[in-house]
Formats: structure tokens, sequence, C-alpha cells
């Protein structure tokens, strides 16, 4: 394994029906203990992983990267390929003339030109001018001040992106404002629908994984779930035809897909795809909880441990919430999880919650926040934990077509 782990994340941006839009990507240092901050070196060392290590395409699913530029980088750019990068001019970046000038031939050369951060002041009044999009914190404003912004920067030509939103409320007030863009955590959360029946397609979807994780579902059971609904059916169909699971001989039949599949694999898979029907939800959570799911169970075998289908199945329920808009305890008491791995999902317990905790700390970009000791305790190092990492999203996004299409 390569000695200078691929250091990176990426954290999804969307439009106003909740379709992926860009990814912005985020730099973490390989030792982040010993790290004094440089935002030269960072920018620098993103890029390079992004476009030469992995492939810009790759991380990015073919869509726009949002990357932090320096001054350095304003005043004296690489050259990139406009079609592939936004480029986001950050707080701390003085408009001088000089950025002034770089930015103007940056815009001229075809990029997209985002602020980061924004409040604002008549001194950026040269780039609000060149910017298409003003990206805000909206953590840092209530209400009112946010309107005031908004008022502010209407007269310009540019879009709004809301930053940290961590609820659905703070969305639609957003959304109200007239913000086109999203970017935050909410997709992890609950939205909060307080007393609302269930609708009726979820309440299947509820009771189909209720028996999946049933630990005396029979094979004749599933397929029986299976049989009776002819999406499910293609789907799992088209599983069996993927690399992974190709045979000589074609499957024509469930039960012969249940045979070839696997008790183990069938549940996982038939949940994914049960989730994957929520037609309310963004593709995107749903890239995220396979990523999430199959990283927890790569490293988990790495590890040595005997139970990595336990690890990919509390990596997939960790979204739970998201999928159904209620909260996670509540949702886990109609299926039958033991305790150990409902702690894991509530409270972060046990090796598999520890797990659970640090990947969600590295997909937030949260560096700091990751506890690399307690990793190595379970048996995982930084290499591994990084090349899981990427090998998890390279799966997740092939996969996508089957569930998807």
């Amino acid at each position: 394994m390569d000695s200078n782990p691929i250091l990176l994340a990426r954290q999804p941006i969307y439009d106003r029906d909740l379709n992926l839009f860009a990814y912005e990507l985020l730099f973490r240092p390989p030792h982040p203990s010993d790290w004094v901050w440089d935002g030269d070196i960072a920018t620098s060392q993103l890029v390079m992983n992004a476009f030469t290590e992995i492939g810009i395409d790759r991380v990015c699913d073919y869509r726009t990267a949002f990357i932090n530029f320096t001054r350095k980088w304003l005043v004296s750019p690489p050259p990139f390929d406009a079609r592939h990068v936004t480029v986001e001019v950050l707080e701390d970046v003085e408009p001088d003339a000089d950025v002034i000038a770089g930015v103007k031939a940056l815009k001229e050369a075809g990029f997209t030109i985002a602020l980061d951060d924004f409040e604002f002041d008549a001194k950026w009044h040269p780039l609000l001018e060149m910017a298409e999009i003003i990206k805000i914190d909206v953590l840092a404003h209530n209400q009112a001040e946010l309107e005031v912004l908004a008022a502010q920067l209407k007269p310009y030509n540019v879009k709004l992106l809301a930053e940290k939103v961590e609820d659905y409320e703070t969305q639609e007030r957003c959304k109200d404002l007239g913000f086109e863009y999203f970017q935050g955590f909410f997709l992890s959360r609950p939205q909060n629908v307080h007393g609302a029946p269930m609708p009726a397609n979820k309440i299947v979807v509820m009771r189909l994984l209720a028996e999946l994780q049933n630990p005396e579902a029979s094979v004749s059971n599933l397929e029986s779930i299976i049989t009776s609904d002819i999406a499910l059916s293609t789907k799992i169909l088209r599983i069996c035809n993927t690399a992974q699971f190709a045979t000589l001989s074609k499957i024509d039949s469930i039960r012969r897909a249940v045979v070839l599949l696997g008790m183990n694999t069938l549940r996982q898979w038939s949940s994914l795809i049960a989730l994957s029907r929520m037609s309310d939800k963004p593709c995107e959570l749903i890239c995220l909880t396979l990523s999430r799911a199959r990283m927890m169970e790569l490293l988990a075998q790495a590890a040595g441990k005997e139970n990595a289908d336990v690890y990919f199945t509390v990596g997939m329920f960790s979204f739970i919430d998201a999928f159904f808009d209620q909260p996670k305890q509540e949702l886990l008491q109609s299926l039958p999880f033991d305790d150990s791995l409902n702690d894991a999902l509530l409270h972060f317990g046990g090796d598999t919650g520890k797990l659970l905790r640090n990947l969600i700390a590295h997909e937030r970009g949260n560096w700091g926040d990751i506890d690399w000791q307690e990793l190595a305790e379970l048996g995982i190092e930084e290499d591994l934990f990084e090349h899981a990492y990427l090998e998890s999203l390279q799966w997740a996004t092939e996969i996508m077509k089957s569930l998807l299409e």
C-alpha cells in the first residue's frame, strides 16, 4: 500500500430540487496532529490528488469541483480545464488590483467564480461584478441578517449558495429568500415531520426492511417478497449480472439469484434497493449511503473482523432518519436489531459505532475529530482508511447505475 495515502473528501452541493449540482473538494492533511495550516500547500496537494492520483471525473462524477483558491492561486493559476473547476475565492483574500486581474483572467478563460463565506463590503464590488455564485454561511447569520444580505446582493447577477445548512427548516427559509444552491449536513438529519402519517409506499419499504433484517427470515420468504415486485426482481437480476457476481451461466430466476448472492448479500442489496425507491430523496443520499456502508465493510474485512456484514448494515442504516424523515430512535424500534447494533447507530457504541463516528467526521471534513489512535486500536491505519474511502466511492458510483436505472 502507498505510504503517501490520497487524502481528500468531497461534500455535495444541491440545487433547489435537491439534485446534485457539484462537489466541493476538501483537503485533509496527512497527519492532522502535526500539520501547520498553509493554504497554498493544502490547495496544491488537493489538486494534485484530485487531478493526477485519482482523476477529477472520478472524484466528481463529471460534475464541477468547487476548489478553494488562495491569493497565490488566483494570481498564478494552474492550467486547469474550466469545465472541471469552480473557483472559490476565499474570504481572507484581499481583493487588491492583482487579485482582481487574476479573477478577471480566470473569468475570461471560462471559469465559474464563487465568493466564499461572503460578507457584504464595498471592496468586493469588482469581484461581485464577475462572480456567478455567492456562498453564505447561514449558521453565522440570523434570519434578519440573511434577508439584508439577500437584498444587498439582488442587484448583482449572482446565485446564492447556502452553506452549513443544518436542518430542513433552514433550507426552506433560504429557498424563500431566493437561494439556488445548498450545502451542509441536513441530508443526514430527519426533516421533523412530527405526527404526519408515513406514506403507503414507505410503509411497504419499512415492512420489507424489517423482514430482510429478521435473523429467522428464510430464502423462500425473501423470494416471495421479491417476486411480488417486478421492479425489485429486475434490479436483483441486474446485480447478479455485474462483474462481482457474473458467472458463465445466465441467471434466469429469482431463486437462482438468491442462491448465487447468499442470504447476507441478498439482505444488503435488497435493503439498498428498497431505499433507492424513495423517489423524493436525492440520488446523492443513496450514493453516500452506499459508499459509507461499503467503506465500513471494507475496513472491517481488512481489520480481520468476522462480522463485516454487520458493519455494512450499520453504515447503511445510519441514514435511515434521512430517508424516512423521522427520528432514528423511533424508526429503529420497528426493526429487529440487537442492542449492540442499536447502540452503534444511536450512540456510536462499540467498535462498530467508533468506526461509524470516524467515518462521519471524515465525510464532513472535520479532520480534527478523527481519532487515529482509536482507529489504530481497531487495526486501521491512515493509508488503509483513505484507500478504503476511494474504493468505496468508486464502488458506489458504479453500482448506482444498477440501482437507479
